[in-house]
């Protein structure tokens, strides 16, 4: 047997244990369904709060470790508003939960923030990164796309509306996947397929359907299955043949984009979605996984990997007929109406052609109704259909007269210039004989059908195999799905994942270091909906989250765990880019509240007062700040790494950003005369604490030596304080 069939094997029967947690009781089964741990005994004298607790110091006992005692209230009141809003308290924020006596005062806090339109926003963005959200790229003076699609914001306010209403996860997963199927007539839906349509590639479909396979699982099931194109995978029990057949699940869509309701052209405002445009395409394994060499003799059908158990339970998908036609949508036909009408008011030599052109667009878009209304056949429809083809020839007729009189110019100048006569004589003529064409037509009986309106039409059936792959995904008894989930969202929480590799479940990942606890909240994390606001209320309740972020004099844990794996102390973090810009508007009253709509310049980062989530983020459309503090890649970000290096520091110091907001902030404060106040209020301001004593007269001396700008600059040293960029 070799060594990858005794993986597959052991695997399939889901013994494998995690070998940093040998000691434990519970085995890391990942692809065997999540089964519900028993929740450990828990002594009152534990500090533990919930059920997660007993989980975390369970395995701290083990160590001979302990949680610390709980964060001030000062200190915590930072980190759940930073935590789940992305935003930091007010002074009045901060004063009410201090004022507060209630033992339940900080759960409702976190059930507050939670239901705040902010935490929509803040946990998007961390969302945006593991689903690789990015706006369109490509060549800007020839309006040439090559990467992801125009309007494509669409989806990120889908993202952040779904997890302002706790849409269920399972239900997000669906809908990026296949709402084209699932709900083929909702506009809303469809902006989830952005998830998707964000891989469009202009130079390479191959590499469009490489990042689609690839993504898609890393995202949702936290494997490297792109690592078996080329050959079976080295680690995981995935044979070439299984990376095609999921391939085969996406081979049929193609983007497109939609008209959308007061802006019918699609370079102004449209929605980008996807939808199958060839259900019959083929999927063929490529001999080292080299496109050039397609196996055409054994095509591959679409499947899910065999060892995480199920199947694709495929049922093709009628489409109705908004979602074939969709230039038929009645919105679509009344913004032409509209323009048509404006075209005719606004014509002035051409108030003929335009009269015709308007009531023949009329006409025609009458029969439209008609038979969409079952109506064709009818006397009703037949008249209809006279009106409309006698609309036509009008149209004909006017047109033809407006090509007469613009060659009968032309003639007559080229004669004046004594330019190519025999040319301008000859167009004369053939629109002479055009308009005596339509006059004996027009003349004619009417009879026969109009010529219908020039509509894209899309394929009337939709393959179900993204609706399937779905629901496969999304079924109780998967064994990753929720498990993925609920280690990107802890990760986010803490750090780094209870699976270390967040996007990578297998042996050459790195296995869990608390595989009870994870699987407990995967359990309870399905049993309450999917809901993603459930999951961060269990976290966020818990001692281990409460604790202090102070190692303490304690010297166990730092010799025993250095790198704080199971959570014996909080640890304390630096913000990410979006975060430390938008505080720095937020704390000096510069913050827009506005929510939702196009992507707004990158390059207007230092100026904009939106938030960062805003901001466009694409290839080579990144803003500077942003990425100085390790901003999202929209290549790959399943995790941060944030760096350490000067030009944080300078941006901090010397940008135009924090410099004029400092100085905004400093005119803010004039009315407080008395300067040991001033500093007071700006350090809870800016870091949720009163200052030191020791600070407050260094603060005080800086002031009196400072000069005309010194509370400026002093706000500006705030700004720059370690405190003001971490979470801890």
């Amino acid at each position: 047997m070799t060594a990858r069939n005794l993986i597959t094997s052991l695997l399939a029967h889901g013994t494998l244990m995690a070998g940093a947690m040998a000691g434990e009781a519970w085995p890391w089964k990942p692809f065997s369904p999540v089964i519900e741990p028993p929740v450990p005994e828990m002594k009152a004298e534990s500090g533990g709060r919930t059920p997660m607790d007993a989980f975390l110091i369970q395995a701290l006992e083990q160590q001979g470790l302990q949680m610390r005692p709980e964060a001030t209230p000062e200190v915590l009141v930072r980190r759940v508003y930073l935590d789940l809003t992305g935003l930091a308290p007010t002074p009045e924020e901060r004063a009410a939960f201090l004022a507060d006596p209630s033992p339940a005062a900080y759960e409702k806090l976190v059930d507050r923030l939670l239901a705040d339109p902010r935490h929509a926003e803040r946990w998007a963005r961390h969302w945006m990164d593991i689903w690789r959200y990015s706006d369109w790229a490509g060549w800007n003076d020839g309006g040439q796309i090559r990467d992801s699609q125009p309007h494509i914001w669409r989806w990120r306010d889908w993202i952040v509306e779904s997890l302002a209403a706790d849409k269920g996860y399972d239900a997000m997963v669906t809908d990026m996947l296949a709402a084209d199927e699932r709900a083929p007539e909702d506009p809303q839906a469809l902006r989830a397929t952005g998830f998707l349509a964000r891989n469009y590639k202009l130079l390479s479909r191959e590499q469009w359907l490489e990042d689609t396979v690839n993504h898609t699982t890393r995202a949702f099931l936290g494997l490297t299955v792109g690592c078996a194109k080329c050959h079976d995978h080295k680690k995981d029990p995935i044979p070439q043949t299984e990376y095609y057949a999921i391939r085969a699940i996406f081979e049929p869509h193609q983007v497109r984009q939609d008209q959308v309701p007061g802006e019918v052209d699609t370079l102004k405002a449209g929605l980008a979605r996807v939808y199958d445009a060839d259900p019959a395409v083929p999927t063929y394994l490529f001999v080292r996984g080299d496109e050039r060499k397609p196996d055409k003799d054994h095509p591959i059908a679409a499947a899910v990997p065999v060892f995480l158990g199920g199947s694709l339970e495929v049922s093709p998908v009628t489409l109705p007929s908004a979602a074939v036609a969709p230039q038929k949508r009645e919105f679509v036909r009344q913004a032409l109406e509209s323009a048509s009408e404006k075209a005719f008011k606004e014509a002035k030599d051409d108030a003929p052609l335009a009269l015709a052109k308007e009531r023949a667009l009329n006409a025609v878009l009458a029969v439209e109704r008609l038979e969409e209304a079952g109506k064709k056949g009818t006397p009703e429809y037949q008249e209809a259909q006279k009106t409309a083809v006698a609309a036509q020839r009008e149209e004909a007729v006017q047109t033809a007269l407006r090509k007469v009189i613009t060659a009968t110019s032309a003639k007559a100048a080229a004669e004046e210039k004594k330019g190519d006569v025999a040319a301008a004589d000859k167009a004369l003529t053939e629109a002479r004989d055009a308009l005596n064409a339509a006059l004996a037509t027009a003349a004619t009986p009417v009879t026969g059908e109009c010529t219908p309106r020039a509509v894209t039409v899309y394929p009337a059936q939709s393959t179900g195999r993204r609706l399937a792959f779905a629901r496969w995904l999304t079924r109780r008894d998967h064994p990753l799905t929720a498990r993925v989930a609920v280690n990107y969202l802890w990760s986010r929480h803490f750090g780094a994942g209870l699976v270390p590799t967040v996007s990578d479940f297998g042996p050459g990942g790195r296995p869990p270091v608390n595989p009870a606890l994870l699987d407990w909240l995967a359990a309870d994390f399905m049993e309450h909906g999917w809901s993603l606001r459930h999951l961060h209320r269990t976290l966020c309740l818990s001692a281990a989250y409460r604790q202090s972020s102070m190692p303490g004099t304690d010297t166990a844990g730092p010799l025993r765990d250095p790198d704080n794996t199971r959570l014996w102390h909080f640890p304390a973090r630096r913000l990410e880019a979006e975060a430390v810009r938008d505080n720095i508007l937020y704390l000096t009253n510069g913050l827009d509240s506005t929510r939702g709509g196009p992507e707004i310049d990158e390059k207007q980062a230092l100026t904009s007062p939106r938030r960062s989530l805003y901001l466009r983020c694409a290839p080579e459309k990144q803003a500077e700040f942003i990425q100085v503090f390790d901003g999202p890649s929209v290549v790959d970000c399943y995790e941060r790494k944030p760096s350490v290096m000067p030009q944080q520091a300078l941006a901090m110091l010397n940008s135009s950003l924090t410099r004029t907001r400092a100085g905004v902030a400093a005119a803010s404060w004039q009315a407080v005369t008395d300067d040991p106040e001033f500093v007071k209020e700006i350090f809870v301001r800016f870091l949720t604490r009163e200052p030191q004593a020791e600070e407050t007269a260094l603060c005080l001396d800086f002031l009196k030596a400072g000069g005309s700008r010194s509370r400026e600059n002093l706000i500006l040293t705030l700004l720059n304080h370690h405190e003001f960029v971490t979470l801890r």
